[in-house]
């Protein structure tokens, strides 16, 4: 009799030589009792088999020149009770059903979900130690052919009450981990008793009943039982067939299905034992933990949970609970942290509890900027709202607010002037961006800020090729945003926000929006703030305006009526010479008011504007043929100047010139360095009063209407130019204008 213990020769056959190489050692790895060779195409097995000492054949279906049902047909012709399983990835019913046909002791799909290796393995032993076994019972060869038929289905053979032989079948059947775990079992606890069954005899020896049957596991499922009584080694025996019903084959079918649900679910699930060890997880739940499977299985729940959670008292809790649901803090081996949302059920077999944990880290992330977002835009609300706050505390409380939302250390408001950027308000630390501070244009990032459409942003100026830059190298600034501001569609300067570290992540969407609508509010602001100013000036020159004319006006008026009651008493003509002069005195107080509360300091666009050609059109209006006289110098050049305004500043002069120098003054226009000069040879003006004259409504002659040369200085301001008075040289009266851009 063959020793049944011995070892077991397998050949492995495969047309993929990996697959090959890969099942002999796992197979050969699964139970020390088996050894394995390899051929890696159906004639090669072929071969080997004619060397011998080949206790099993394992083949694969798909391989080139003959396939495994064609192979099984070659190994039958000359080996017609070898051991042959067939094993293989893909196949049907159709294809098992072909190959027990043809004579397969077993089929066994690669692709199953349990380890098909440890199953392969057990199969393979169990047909070996049935082949060993057949001495014994060869000399009962109905024996013999009943089993092989029925080798699909559980098979046990009893004697003296006890089992003595399980095939393959009977093996997965009652779950069982090898066949020597049936082995010695009663018949009885096995199949039930015969005598408590409906039996239907068809022959004395043979019976079947229906009932239910129980594998090791206690898992219970109904089955058609067959037993027939044999001959086993000389002594009476019990063949047992064992073949689940539709149930049965149902609840595989659900199991499988199950698996399956289990295996791709979106979820990652995973079930822990009593003690909190994972014992199974899908693949969603190894990507999830950050570990392969063989690694996340044997670990336990709080090796993934942070150093202060109380994981023994939550574990208990959950199992007297049954269920529980929540959010859990899952710290992955590489250091990151997960929220996890998850739901769990004790017990869903004895000693398991299974998970289903979802990621929600991305979600809370979400919210959490979205309620960041509502906090800050409420406060931005309230800091814009409050009317009683200044606009500089107003900016500074923004660029607070805006440094905390970005999460970076400066924010800053700069005036571009020229080129040259200017801190007008700042928060933060850094000493370059103080209020107060200036630098070149070209060595600031706002230098690109102004010159773009849309705002610019830097994440890392150093990996983004910055780090020679000379902004970079003057505030040393990792990172950056910055939106432009206009007022009235000209450039005012920029709103930024910067820091010392590069970020992590780019600017978002929403911090791009955030800093723009920022920029914009600043705009708006200093737009209304330029048109309250220029509405407080103009309102300021119509008071001044309705203040004149009350004032001023009244005095040639009541001038007026006096000569004219005189001239009605004694009909003198020289007093109608008087009031003619008063009412010239009123035409000129009422020029000289409209055009302050109309103009002001208005400049409108200004060009090149001939000097002399100005001088002339200027003295022909108001020489009005006098004998004054005028003389221009050579090389008085063009400037840059509104010209309307500039014939105004000049009659002005000449006005003032003939005014107190009499109608044989003589006025000369010089050339000065960046600018010109307007001298007369009256009688000059006194020192003490050369800054009052420009004031509103002074004179030093009485027919004089005071606001000539205050116009002078508004026209001269308005050009960004400067005027000083002097005495001339041969005396009178000497006005220099300057800061002209002359060419």
């Amino acid at each position: 009799m063959t020793d049944r213990s011995g070892p077991i020769s397998v050949l492995c056959v495969d047309g993929e030589p990996d697959m090959a190489a890969l099942v002999g050692e796992r197979v050969a790895r699964a139970d020390d009792r088996i050894t394995t060779t390899v051929a890696t195409s159906a004639r090669a097995g072929l071969t080997r088999l004619e060397a011998g000492d080949v206790d099993c054949v394992v083949s694969g279906f798909d391989m080139p020149g003959m396939d495994g049902i064609e192979f099984l047909e070659a190994v039958r012709a000359t080996h017609p009770d070898l051991p042959f399983v067939l094993f293989t990835a893909g196949g049907s019913e159709a294809v098992a059903s072909d190959a027990i046909s043809a004579g397969a002791t077993d089929y066994v799909r690669r692709d199953a979900n349990d380890d098909p290796y440890a199953t392969l393995a057990r199969r393979v032993r169990a047909a070996v130690d049935q082949y060993r076994a057949r001495p014994q019972t060869a000399a009962s060869p109905d024996v013999a052919r009943t089993v092989l038929e029925a080798s699909p289905d559980a098979i046990l053979v009893g004697v003296d009450g006890d089992c003595v032989f399980a095939n393959a079948a009977a093996v997965d059947q009652f779950g069982a981990a090898d066949a020597d775990a049936l082995r010695g079992r009663s018949m009885t606890a096995l199949l039930g008793s015969a005598d408590a069954a409906d039996e239907h005899a068809t022959e004395a020896s043979v019976t079947w009943e229906r009932r239910t049957i129980r594998a090791l596991d206690g898992t219970a499922f109904p089955a058609e039982v067959t037993r027939r009584a044999v001959s086993w080694g000389g002594r009476d025996a019990t063949v047992g067939i064992v073949r689940a019903l539709a149930e049965r084959v149902s609840d595989t079918h659900e199991r499988v299905r199950y698996r399956t649900a289990f295996e791709q679910a979106m979820d990652a699930m995973v079930i822990a034992d009593d003690d909190g060890t994972y014992v199974e997880a899908n693949r969603s739940a190894v990507e999830l933990f950050g570990l392969p499977r063989a690694e996340l299985l044997g670990s336990h729940v709080s090796d993934f949970a942070p150093a202060d959670y109380d994981f023994a008292t939550e574990w208990e809790g959950f199992k007297r609970g049954g269920l529980d649901r929540g959010t859990f803090p899952l710290l992955r081996p590489d250091g990151e942290r997960r929220a996890v949302e998850y739901a769990a059920t004790a017990e869903i077999a004895p000693g398991e509890h299974l998970s289903v944990l979802r990621d929600v880290t991305e979600r809370e992330r979400l919210e959490e900027q979205l309620l960041t977002e509502r906090d800050t835009l409420r406060e931005i609300y309230e800091i814009i709202a409050t009317r009683e706050m200044g606009f500089e505390t107003k900016i500074r409380r923004l660029l607070d607010v805006g440094r905390e939302f970005l999460g970076v250390p400066y924010g800053f408001l700069t005036e571009i002037d020229g080129d040259t950027q200017h801190i007008v308000a700042a928060c933060g630390d850094h000493e370059l961006l103080q209020p107060g501070e200036s630098c070149p244009l070209s060595e600031a990032y706002c230098r690109e800020t102004v010159t773009r459409a849309e705002l610019v942003t830097v994440q890392n100026a150093v990996a983004e090729g910055l780090s020679d830059d000379p902004a970079y190298e003057r505030f040393e600034l990792g990172c950056y945003v910055g939106s432009k501001i206009l007022v009235n569609g000209e450039l005012y300067g920029t709103f930024c926000f910067a820091g010392t570290e590069p970020r992590a992540n780019a600017f978002s969407e929403a911090e791009r929006t955030f800093v723009e609508l920022l920029a914009q509010w600043v705009s708006y602001e200093l737009e209304r703030d330029q048109v309250t100013a220029e509405l407080e000036a103009q309102n300021e020159r119509l008071e001044e305006f309705a203040s004149m004319v009350s004032h001023d006006l009244r005095s040639p008026l009541s001038v007026a009526q006096g000569y004219l009651e005189l001239a009605r008493e004694d009909g003198d003509p020289e007093q109608f010479d008087r009031v003619r002069d008063a009412h010239e005195r009123m035409g000129r107080l009422i020029d000289d008011l409209l055009y302050l509360a109309r103009e002001g300091e208005e400049i409108g666009e200004t060009e090149p504007v001939p000097l002399r050609e100005a001088v002339e059109r200027a003295w022909a209006t108001v020489e009005d043929g006098s004998s004054a006289a005028l003389a221009v110098g050579d090389d008085l050049g063009t400037v840059v100047a509104d010209p309307a305004r500039l014939q105004q500043l000049l009659e002005n002069l000449f006005s003032n010139a003939i005014e107190h120098g009499g109608p044989d003054v003589t006025v000369r226009v010089t050339a000065l360095e960046g600018g010109f000069a307007v001298t007369d040879d009256g009688p000059g003006i006194p020192a003490d009063l050369r800054e009052e004259v420009f004031e509103r409504g002074v004179s030093t002659v009485e027919s004089g209407s005071g606001f000539g040369l205050h116009i002078v200085r508004e026209i001269v301001g308005g050009h960004g130019w400067r005027v000083d008075v002097t005495d001339g040289p041969e005396g009178g009266a000497r006005f220099e204008i300057t800061g002209v851009d002359v060419t």
